[in-house]
């Protein structure tokens, strides 16, 4: 019997720009991003998404995730006289540990 390893990473379809008018309230449905994994069973192909949180990351603080289906809502009410954009880093890992060489943890790419 053979066994899929993990040795796929999971990869954005796309890199977006998307646009929320200012005064939208909080819970605001801003994109959703999808990345595919081409392992071939479950867990190694399950996608996750996060937000990076790293002190470059500056959308942190005002957007959240939805882990399984990637959709990105508002954390705040935004004012473009106080700031006009964001850049926000988000990571997609697969459910299992990498079967690649020096892995430590789930396979992942980041797309800002």
């Amino acid at each position: 019997m053979l066994e899929d390893v993990n040795d796929e990473i999971p990869l954005f379809t796309e890199r977006e720009q998307e646009t929320v008018l200012e005064g939208e309230p909080i819970g605001t449905k801003v994109t959703q991003v999808n990345a595919i994994d081409k392992d071939g069973t479950f867990p190694n192909n399950q996608v996750y998404y996060y937000i990076v949180d790293s002190p470059r990351n500056e959308g942190k603080e005002f957007f959240e995730i939805n882990l399984q289906s990637g959709e990105i809502f508002t954390k705040t009410v935004f004012d473009r006289e106080k700031k006009g954009a964001y850049a926000l880093e988000v990571e997609a890992r697969d459910g299992a540990p990498s079967a690649r060489p020096n892995s430590n943890g789930p396979n992942s790419e980041s797309d800002e």
